[in-house]
């Protein structure tokens, strides 16, 4: 009877990673990572920066927009100061250049039917009132120009004395923070800044005066 061996195969090494192996892909995956999370962080500021712009463009706009549709259907506009609780036309031979401005919508200009935009400089913001001051209402923040509103000719040149049909330019430069949620610091290191940017336009009036 003939007892034959059976066949022995060469065992096969387990197979695993090596050291140098893992410490390759851990370096691979920690700079993806990285990666990701720095591009999310930049996209996180970058929607911050813009969110603050269009959020303080979007108030000084509205502002403009509605100090043009009063503007065009008024009969009669003065530049001047606003100061305790009272605004000021600028007299003729000055300069026709302030931080108020009064709308009419009558030709007759003791009647009390009128709005009046003035700059805060306290404040920073545009405020809005009609006929009476203590019912003021606020129409743009962020404003640090305090000479706000001037009249012109038809040729651009400032006016120093009214004249029937002026053309009213408005400037509005405002300051705000691009980080607002941030924290706050003195030092260079801080992450906050200032953005500044302005609006202006020049309007006039649409209805002339009944003589």
């Amino acid at each position: 009877m003939n007892i034959t061996s059976p066949i022995k195969f060469p065992r096969r090494p387990a197979a695993g990673f090596t050291l140098v192996e893992v410490i390759i892909a851990s370096a691979i995956f920690i700079v993806i990572i990285g990666a990701l999370v720095s591009v999310q962080i930049f996209g996180l500021r970058v929607y911050m920066l813009a969110s603050t712009k269009l959020i303080a463009t979007t108030s000084g706009r509205e502002t403009l927009n509605d100090l043009r549709d009063q503007i065009r259907e008024s009969q009669q506009v003065y530049v001047g100061t606003f100061s305790n609780s009272t605004f000021n036309q600028i007299p003729n031979g000055q300069q026709q250049i302030g931080n108020a401005l009064q709308v009419f919508t009558t030709t007759n200009s003791a009647s009390t039917n009128f709005l009046v935009y003035y700059q805060d400089p306290s404040l920073n913001t545009v405020f809005v009132y009609a006929n009476n001051p203590a019912n003021k209402s606020v129409e743009a923040t962020y404003m640090t120009n305090y000479y706000c509103f001037q009249a012109e000719d038809y040729q651009g040149n400032v006016l120093s004395n009214y004249v029937n049909n002026p053309v009213i330019k408005v400037t509005m430069n405002f300051s705000q923070w691009e980080y607002p949620i941030a924290y706050i610091a003195a030092s260079s290191n801080s992450i906050n800044a200032y953005d500044y940017y302005y609006l202006r336009t020049k309007i006039t009036r649409r209805v002339k005066s009944q003589q």
